[in-house]
């Protein structure tokens, strides 16, 4: 069985233990997908599939032509929708132009919120102080299903655990140390692409994605003012299927792009 990973939470069967293996994904990618210059030396190679998968690879084209792999990042297109007034661009100086990340606040509110572009040619839509509605996929290596919210609420009560958590609750735990509790080393000077929510299932399905050979679990997740994400999941870290009304929580990577910009 492959370690579940990024790519598998949107059916791309990659085996990420395997150098060999992965990089031999690389080179089949790169011979079909379809490529997009960031600038004359920095080009991303997409594939999309009919499930809404994506993923893009970035490489960096050298004096005699030939391509070096920079970047291998999973995306997923959905129905999610989420408006937000954009903070700040925290991006990696290192990562960048392949790897955008982005502070900004739920629209209205004050809560903040970490994400990485899935697509970095939307980057300019993103300058600070633009009201930008997202598409927003979260990916998640521990997805928590629950029958529906009474259950959720009753499991934390069983646990004996002193703060207990609403159905629709939202912590930008990218922002916070990993010494407490939170998902951004503590090494690091940046905030992470990390959030822990839980929010109730609208809409769900078991997809296939043919480009990468493997299935996945699509959710659209109600959360917290009322925004909706996209949730995937590797089949095999999912205990129990998530039908509309029951709730899914965990700590998730967010991958965002721009819907409508202004």
């Amino acid at each position: 069985m492959l370690l579940p990973s990024h790519f598998t939470m949107v059916g791309f069967d990659f085996d990420v233990q395997s150098q060999p293996a992965l990089a031999k994904e690389v080179v089949g990618l790169t011979s079909i997908c379809n490529t997009e210059e960031l600038s004359p030396t920095q080009i991303v190679c997409l594939q999309r599939d009919a499930s809404g998968a994506e993923i893009r690879v970035g490489l960096l084209r050298g004096a005699n032509g030939q391509a070096s792999l920079a970047t291998l990042n999973p995306a997923f297109q959905g129905e999610g929708r989420v408006v937000v007034k954009v903070s700040d661009d925290v991006s990696d100086p290192e990562s960048k132009p392949f790897e955008i990340t982005i502070s900004a606040q739920f629209d209205g509110e004050k809560t903040p919120l970490v994400f990485e572009l899935a697509d970095p040619k939307q980057a300019n839509s993103f300058a600070s102080g633009n009201r930008v509605t997202l598409d927003i996929a979260a990916f998640t290596f521990e997805p928590k299903v629950f029958k529906d919210a009474a259950a959720y609420l009753q499991a934390q009560n069983k646990s004996g655990q002193k703060a207990i958590f609403a159905s629709n609750y939202f912590i930008p735990s990218g922002m916070f140390f990993e010494h407490v509790g939170g998902a951004m080393p503590d090494d690091s000077k940046k905030p992470t692409a990390y959030a822990d929510f839980a929010g109730t299932v609208m809409k769900s399905d078991l997809r296939t994605n043919v480009a990468g050979g493997g299935k996945f679990w699509w959710a659209l997740v109600k959360t917290y003012d009322d925004a909706t994400i996209d949730v995937v999941m590797d089949p095999s870290t999912v205990t129990l299927e998530p039908k509309p009304g029951t709730v899914v929580t965990g700590r998730f990577w967010l991958s965002a792009r721009a819907v409508s910009a202004q």
